[in-house]
């Protein structure tokens, strides 16, 4: 894999202006005036070091990391951090407005509803900090709630809000601030989290780390900067894993747990003669570029790739493509073809006798979120059914714009191919990076893997809980 990666460094310079100048218009999305300002007043920050430059070109903005001490909190990017104890300057009843109206002592006006004060206040009568649920029941929520008095204590840090029954309640400056309901604070909390996906083609070969197995499984930043790399790349490597089973199980139980299929939590490949293998997987012919089982509507989010054992001879290399990367490419060479896939849906479907099940899901080959952006890829040809949803007179442009996606997928600026090796491993966004195999010949050994998958909402939550127990804030 190393000898693949070097080569492909000095094709990387070759393509890095060609790829460039193909996506600039469709791809980079300029922030406004006012995101930027707050990005240029947030305080010094840096990324983790992931051991690869951002060369390709990012979706939107990057967000903003900031490493602080064990326990500090985040705030909003248009936000500034003012000094502990001097947060607020003055806090203000507006009966007219029914807020109450907060002065920063760094500048800037923040205003809270009546209602929604009261409706979260934060002591053990109306919340419990331990499970992080709250107390107070709908049907009590006070529509007309209006304070007696709201003032300051401990020198601005706190707002202290006394409710005509005598209740009190008390409100962290920080806390206000991380839920101001200004349109900017609202805009950067829609984003707040996110990790910018970075696009790339067959030139991030170059820029790949390769984190170190024993690591992940006992170092927490080791940990995060291989699940931050799986969130903005959508593809990471892994080296000096045992040549043995049970390592995807052990890696997925640092994140979170396998997520279970037909075939139970396990993913056996292993190349077989063609009158005994049970899937397409297990042939030693092309395997066409893919993401795993779209069929489900709730499909994989991660998948985890390990190489116990790889064919020695030509053939058995990995394939590996970005198709946000292509989606955009597609959307800019071809509007006609991304309109297609991204307007009508594709039936895929899976039937497994032995496993007596029939699984079916009907999805867009290119899926966009609310904003317009690629938000997932569901590309698993062998899968799709013959039932089409579309309109006669758009069959025969269907078919065609799946080519010219195909071609795309393909081409050699943005199809990697890797010849990995025994003991190693990769892991990719399975609504992402798309991946694939070359023929090989039986004869120059078996080609044994074992995978695995996670959903996204586990690798979320472990890190976020890495960020809060390493300190880094957005």
């Amino acid at each position: 894999m190393a000898l693949v990666l070097a080569l492909g460094a000095a094709r990387s310079r070759l393509l890095a202006s060609w790829r460039a100048s193909k996506l600039l218009g469709s791809v980079l999305r300029l922030t406004d005036a006012n995101t930027e300002r707050c990005v240029a007043a947030a305080a010094s920050s840096l990324r983790p070091s992931l051991g690869y430059q951002s060369r390709s070109l990012v979706v939107g903005m990057s967000r903003v990391l900031q490493i602080a001490p064990k326990g500090a909190r985040s705030m909003s990017q248009d936000q500034h951090q003012a000094s502990p104890g001097k947060g607020m300057e003055r806090a203000t009843l507006v009966g007219s407005e029914e807020v109450v109206e907060v002065e920063w002592s760094v500048g800037g006006v923040s205003k809270y509803p009546y209602v929604w004060l009261r409706d979260n206040c934060q002591c053990s009568k109306c919340f419990a900090k331990e499970h992080n649920n709250r107390l107070i029941m709908t049907s009590d929520i006070e529509l007309d709630a209006a304070p007696v008095t709201a003032e300051m204590s401990d020198r601005g840090s706190t707002l202290l809000v006394t409710w005509p029954d005598g209740h009190q309640s008390q409100y962290d400056w920080q806390w206000l601030r991380d839920r101001c309901f200004s349109p900017q604070a609202r805009a950067d909390r829609e984003t707040r989290g996110r990790n910018k996906k970075q696009l790339w083609g067959a030139d991030i070969s170059a820029d790949l780390t390769v984190h170190d197995f024993p690591a992940l499984l006992s170092d927490d930043r080791a940990l995060y900067n291989f699940l931050y790399g799986l969130d903005k790349v959508g593809l990471v490597l892994v080296q000096n894993v045992p040549r043995q089973v049970g390592q995807v199980e052990k890696l997925a139980n640092r994140v979170s747990f396998l997520k279970q299929n037909v075939y139970g939590t396990e993913i056996i490949v292993k190349s077989k003669p063609d009158d005994v293998r049970t899937s397409e997987a297990d042939s030693t012919r092309h395997l066409e570029i893919h993401n795993d089982e779209p069929y489900y509507s709730y499909a994989p989010g991660v998948q985890i790739l390990h190489y116990i054992e790889q064919t020695e001879g030509e053939g058995g290399t990995s394939l590996l493509v970005d198709s946000f990367n292509a989606a955009y490419q597609l959307k800019e060479e071809d509007p006609e073809a991304f309109w297609l896939l991204t307007t009508f849906k594709v039936h895929f479907i899976q039937k497994k006798a032995k496993h007596k099940s029939h699984i079916r899901n009907v999805c867009h080959v290119i899926s966009l979120d609310d904003q317009g952006e690629v938000q997932r890829v569901n590309y698993m040809m062998i899968a799709r059914d013959s039932v089409m949803d579309v309109p006669l007179e758009q069959v025969k442009p269907f078919h065609r714009a799946l080519k010219a996606f195909n071609a795309l997928l393909y081409h050699p600026n943005n199809c990697l191919h890797l010849k990995m090796k025994a003991g190693e491993m990769y892991a990719v966004d399975n609504g992402r990076t798309l991946h694939g195999r070359t023929a090989f010949n039986a004869a120059d050994g078996v080609r044994h893997l074992r995978g695995g998958y996670l959903d996204w909402d586990g690798v979320y939550s472990r890190m976020r809980v890495l960020r809060e127990d390493l300190g880094i804030m957005e």
